[in-house]
């Protein structure tokens, strides 16, 4: 879907499945016009990952406040997302929004402590780099 305004939005999302009706193994993207959710897009090759986790079936609120607070421009730093991805498991869902530039930990700090506060979320949540993630695979940590 391309979202042109606010009604496209609310048409699309209203007419998709969300994250608690979703099958184990689902994930579903939101990126950017022209972004791939792809670790070799351009635009995220440099990046990293804000990942918070939900049990399952209790990420839907979460997932539609990250949605809204990208298309709304909500973040201080918002030309350096790139998307966000929400994954069902068997063990739960997870939430990651994807950003530009992992090395400039200002600009990461900032956008975490903001998704945080959107969501309401008290629980821990984690940045990786795609670098990490690619090299190390399983074994890549959040730093």
């Amino acid at each position: 879907y391309s979202f042109s305004t606010v009604e496209d939005f609310w048409g699309a999302y209203n007419n998709i499945h969300h994250p608690s009706k979703l099958i184990v193994g689902a994930d579903f993207h939101c990126f950017k016009d022209k972004i791939e959710p792809k670790w070799e897009d351009p635009e995220c090759a440099n990046g990293g990952k804000w990942t918070m986790s939900f049990p399952k079936g209790k990420s839907d609120t979460s997932w539609l406040y990250t949605l809204l607070a990208m298309i709304g421009d909500q973040f201080d730093h918002g030309d350096e997302i790139c998307g966000a991805v929400v994954s069902v498991r068997g063990k739960g869902e997870k939430i990651a929004l994807w950003t530009k530039n992992a090395a400039n930990e200002t600009l990461q700090v900032s956008i975490g402590k903001q998704l945080k506060e959107f969501l309401d979320y008290n629980g821990s949540i984690g940045f990786m780099f795609h670098d990490d993630a690619k090299r190390l695979e399983r074994n890549a940590k959040d730093r």
